[in-house]
């Protein structure tokens, strides 16, 4: 055993939070300066303040006092910083264990909001859209509608070529699916391609646009944005707004699957951030 628990206890014994912070620092993981050691003293710091303003105690500490300091962490910050904080108060009682000072660890079974990053979809409104589109040459019209109402992936709007699309069946052939597209989707590829010189008597053939890789297409995007006053969300926003437009009548299982089919989405649970987000919009 070091001495620090004796250092610690005498400390922590008359309240001296900032003292045993101090004998705390050289045994927390990583080297010093670490973004491990940083981050977890930052999480004890914010976890030490708390108990200040709340008079709570460290070496005494509940499961009670766990599930406190649990909900003001979800109060005050987004679920992932939320569960980081909470690894780095169990990081710190599983060292006050390991010198002997508390019995155990009141945060062991506290794991906090359950964090799933794909069920934060961003998305453009149709107010947005409708402004980007006011504001949009014929060739930004059509790729905007292409991810808006087409639903198409950045890739596969780069990938796109003449002889992808059925003009005269209005579709949209993709690897592994075929996209219907709706009526102001093909009037925007219909003029464009008239533009590069795709006519009734000529086929013009090749990429449909100059996109060499991704960024030049959110580079597109992003300057639209800024002409047309519309926050940048990047382009799956748009391929997000895609979905909720395919599932604005309702929820049926047929409805599901037929938006998932347009998406190309592998699985309904692909679907589901979706489906919680058209909800949340019509509540």
């Amino acid at each position: 055993m070091s001495a620090a628990p004796t250092d610690l206890h005498h400390l922590l014994r008359h309240g001296d939070l900032h003292g045993a912070l101090d004998a705390l620092t050289p045994l927390l993981p990583g080297p010093p300066g670490s973004a491990t050691h940083l981050n977890v003293l930052s999480g004890i710091r914010v976890y030490f303040r708390w108990m200040e303003e709340t008079r709570g105690s460290l070496l005494h500490a509940t499961p009670t006092q766990a599930d406190a300091y649990s909900a003001w962490l979800a109060e005050h910050y987004a679920p992932a910083t939320h569960k980081n904080r909470l690894t780095q108060v169990r990081t710190l009682y599983d060292l006050l264990q390991a010198e002997s000072l508390t019995k155990n660890n009141p945060f062991r079974d506290i794991k906090g909001a359950l964090n799933r990053p794909h069920d934060h979809r961003p998305v453009y409104s149709p107010s947005d859209i409708d402004r980007l589109l006011q504001e949009a040459n014929l060739e930004e019209r059509a790729l905007v509608l292409l991810g808006a109402h087409g639903g198409l992936t950045g890739p596969e709007v780069q990938n796109l070529t003449f002889e992808s699309i059925d003009f005269a069946q209005g579709q949209i052939k993709l690897t592994g699916r075929t996209v219907q597209a709706t009526e102001a989707l093909m009037n925007a590829l219909e003029r464009w391609g008239h533009q590069q010189g795709h006519t009734a008597l000529f086929s013009a053939a090749g990429p449909l646009f100059d996109l060499p890789t991704t960024f030049y297409l959110r580079k597109r995007l992003h300057f639209l944005c800024q002409r047309a006053g519309v926050t940048y969300r990047a382009w799956h926003a748009l391929r997000h707004a895609a979905g909720l437009r395919l599932l604005q009548q309702d929820l049926t299982p047929k409805t599901r699957q037929a938006a998932q089919n347009h998406l190309g989405l592998h699985s309904e649970e692909s679907l589901r951030p979706l489906v919680k987000l058209r909800k949340a919009t019509r509540s």
